[in-house]
């Protein structure tokens, strides 16, 4: 600590040059926080003169200016007792505030004034006030400038250098946007100030998917409203498009996507309806001349390798393998160019058009053009025309964003389709079917489910070299009896108190454990609240890895909630590793609500197996599975007390006979449906135990969603030495209603290798053969839904 006290003041006294001072800066920056805190009062006090006195002696009298880099000595101040003003500095912040918003100033010139105010404020003694003041003003200077090469690294990296707290980002945000003062700027200045927050803001490391960023929810709603009433349709999509962007990238349940639906979708919708009544009409319906193909158009907000990509992309390639699909339908996928969130990747597109796919980006010129500054209004004009021009049919829209909503609100094609990658509640006119590979929980909407058959090498699985495997390994503290918990995907999933709090939990008991949460965001709002929990530790961010890397140094992967991971779980599976999550169909709710009496509650929680049959009056002699089904002593027929003169005369076998009330919700009291068809009793639906029972044997009679038909009476019978556990089938214990059966769940996954090792084999079998089921079923599922 001494040697670079000495150091910083033998290089002050020794300045001569503006560059002296600035090198006093970088090495201030260089020497890190734990100095500047741990500096003593009379060395911090001895420092802050001889730098004012240099400042005043080297640059300000000799006329020039001072610049952002004296910021950097902003710990200094940070930890100075002294609050006295040096009113000498204060006559240079006076003199500069006036010009920091002069409309005759260039951009430069008033970065210029920015910079020598705030340097002259913290110089003065207002440190917090120097910080503020500056990002306050340059929120106002274009993006579009040179001096971004340096202001924009600046920005994320003093911010995030000195922890400076996202509240002041947040409180600078609602300043310039409060309705007053915003309406009556420009259109470019209106976009700049959003754009501050998108691509300088929210890129710093501690305020990247920041939950705190929806405080402000109600100043960009109110925007949005204004613009929408002055009839300012452009201003308001490109205003609109920055709540889903923040909304959107912290939305944790189906109900937050309820309230952006309600708030925001439901308030363009009337808009975009109106304006549409002035454009050309799509052609009328589906089809064209004789002989020419049905035209599908694959809309996506923007053409990147991230998860959805890998599903899109896994499903265009399927569809144009298949003779019968490339016969009657021509695949386009349309790029809306949101270069805002990132720009198309050019072997992203590719990849598409080598499985016969062309990619369109109608916007590409504008986007080109103007930057980030261009007009989502015309975008969405010039792609809506694009999809007339060409004939499109059938437009498939991936994303709830401004450019979906007004082409699906302005009638684009002849058939419009929702395709949902979570989001349940999205609802705005226009939308003609509702379709997804993994139907959202909870959902009020009726979404038929089509199967994806995934590039499984090419995504889930593909090779990685075992050394740059043990490489990363080695980073950790894993010995042969660690057992490495983990998470790959978005930290703000991770940033849950109850799921943090079950994890700890979890650790807690079981000091072999690690914990790798591996992914960008805010990391250090997590690691706060870890190291409140006791194990920060053990507990590692890596930031961005390589999930296919990770995915061998993981154990067990600990899925999120409330929100869950997407992709990142798939590709775990495939890799023979175990994991746990929590259920989200909504099934324990609705058993909590039910009010079942404590008797039925102690039968539900019993080793006995509940079995409802929905169509019991429709029993006959001789159906087919009824005495292998009915003939265990554990099993439990529920029989609804109207239907008591109908069980008279039915041979239940060796089962016990309970009947309940006709106000008992039976369905879901049950463990397992069944319903009388072909002949047969087969069950249907899901398995809906709270407990663990003896239920795999009744997998063989399972007949419902075709998908699974095979893989369960066939596949996982034929395997049962590798599906079945005690009873159960492995899929059992992988999942929890509750947080106390998650934390039991992953409990017995650390303590039994077993266990883990024939859940990962298993779950890896399982998912290559129902990708080859998914392969056969996708065309008649596509069928069913074009």
């Amino acid at each position: 600590m001494e040697i670079q006290t000495q150091e910083i003041l033998n290089r002050l006294k020794e300045a001569k040059t503006k560059e002296n001072i600035n090198e006093c800066m970088l090495l201030i920056r260089a020497f890190g926080q734990e100095w500047q805190k741990q500096l003593e009062d009379s060395y911090r006090e001895e420092i802050i003169a001889l730098l004012k006195e240099k400042i005043l002696e080297i640059i300000v009298s000799k006329g020039d200016i001072l610049d952002k880099s004296i910021l950097w000595a902003y710990g200094l101040f940070e930890g100075r007792k002294s609050s006295k003003k040096d009113e000498r500095f204060m006559k240079y912040f006076d003199f500069c505030s006036p010009y920091v918003e002069d409309s005759n100033a260039s951009y430069y010139e008033r970065l210029l004034f920015i910079e020598f105010a705030s340097a002259a404020l913290l110089l003065s003694g207002d440190k917090e006030g120097s910080v503020k003041f500056f990002f306050s003003k340059v929120i106002y200077l274009s993006l579009r400038e040179n001096y971004m090469v340096e202001l924009d690294p600046f920005t994320r990296e003093f911010l995030y250098y000195y922890e400076i707290p996202v509240e002041w980002i947040l409180e600078i945000q609602r300043e310039a946007l409060k309705w007053d003062d915003f309406s009556k700027l420009d259109d470019f200045t209106k976009k700049t100030i959003f754009l501050w927050n998108m691509h300088c803001f929210w890129n710093v490391k501690h305020y990247f998917n920041h939950l705190k960023w929806r405080e402000n929810f109600p100043v960009w709603l109110d925007c949005l409203k204004g613009l929408l009433e002055q009839g300012n349709l452009d201003m308001a999509m490109y205003v609109e498009f920055y709540i889903y962007h923040k909304f959107g990238n912290s939305a944790q349940t189906q109900e937050d996507w309820q309230e952006y639906n309600d708030k925001v979708v439901k308030l363009v919708e009337p808009y975009y309806v109106e304006y549409g009544k002035n454009l050309s009409k799509c052609k009328a319906s589906i089809g064209g001349k004789s002989g020419e193909k049905i035209k599908i158009a694959l809309i996506k907000d923007r053409i990147v390798e991230n998860s959805p990509y890998k599903v899109e992309y896994s499903l265009c390639k399927a569809l144009m393998q298949n003779e019968e699909f490339a016969k009657q339908y021509e695949l386009v996928v349309y790029s809306m160019n949101y270069i805002q969130k990132s720009e198309d990747g050019i072997e992203a597109m590719q990849s598409f058009v080598q499985v016969g796919v062309p990619v369109v980006c109608p916007a590409y010129q504008l986007t080109r053009q103007h930057g980030y500054y261009y007009s989502h209004l015309q975008k969405a004009l010039l792609i809506r025309q694009s999809l007339l021009s060409e004939g499109v049919d059938i437009i498939i829209i991936t994303g709830t964003i401004d450019c979906a909503d007004f082409l699906l609100a302005t009638r684009s094609a002849p058939k419009q389709i929702y395709w949902s990658h979570g989001n349940g509640r999205y609802d705005i006119v226009g939308i003609d079917e509702r379709i997804s590979h993994a139907i959202p929980p909870t959902t009020p909407y009726d979404f038929k489910s089509f199967s994806v058959p995934m590039d499984i090498e090419r995504f889930y699985n593909p090779p990685r070299d075992p050394k740059l495997i043990e490489a990363e390994r080695a980073k950790y503290p894993i010995t042969k009896d660690t057992v490495v918990l983990g998470v790959i995907g978005r930290l703000v999933k991770v940033d849950s108190d109850e799921y943090l709090e079950c994890i700890a939990k979890v650790m807690k008991k079981h000091p072999n454990t690690i914990f790798i949460a591996a992914g960008s965001g805010n990391i250090p709002v997590i690691r706060d609240k870890v190291e409140k929990l006791g194990i920060s530790d053990r507990f590692f961010m890596p930031g961005f890895v390589d999930p296919h890397v990770y995915g061998h140094i993981i154990d067990i992967f600990c899925n999120t909630f409330p929100m869950g991971q997407g992709e990142s779980l798939s590709e775990f599976t495939h890799k023979g590793k175990s994991y746990i999550y929590t259920s989200s169909d909504g099934y324990y709710q609705s058993f909590k609500v039910a009010n079942f009496s404590k008797e039925l509650i102690e039968l539900k929680h019993s080793k006995e197996v509940l079995i409802y049959i929905v169509n019991l009056e429709q029993y006959q002699d001789g159906i087919e599975n009824w005495k292998q089904i009915l003939q265990k002593k554990d099993i439990v027929l529920l029989v609804k007390r109207q239907f008591k003169d109908v069980i008279k005369n039915i041979d239940t076998k060796n089962c016990r006979v309970l009947f309940v009330n006709d106000d008992v919700k039976i369905p879901i009291l049950a463990d397992l449906t069944f319903e009388i068809k072909n002949g047969g009793l087969f069950m249907i639906g899901s398995n809906r135990r709270l407990v663990k029972k003896n239920t795999f044997r009744f997998l063989s009679y399972y007949q419902d969603k075709e998908i699974y038909n095979y893989m369960y009476s066939d596949f996982m019978i034929e395997n049962k030495v590798i599906f079945e556990e005690d009873g159960e089938a492995i899929g059992f214990y992988t999942h929890a209603y509750t947080l106390e059966e998650y934390v039991l769940g992953l409990t017995r996954l650390i303590e039994n290798r077993h266990l883990r090792n024939k859940i990962g084999n298993g779950m890896k079998l399982l998912m290559h053969e129902l990708g080859k089921v998914r392969g056969e079923l996708l065309y008649k599922d596509m069928q069913r839904i074009l």
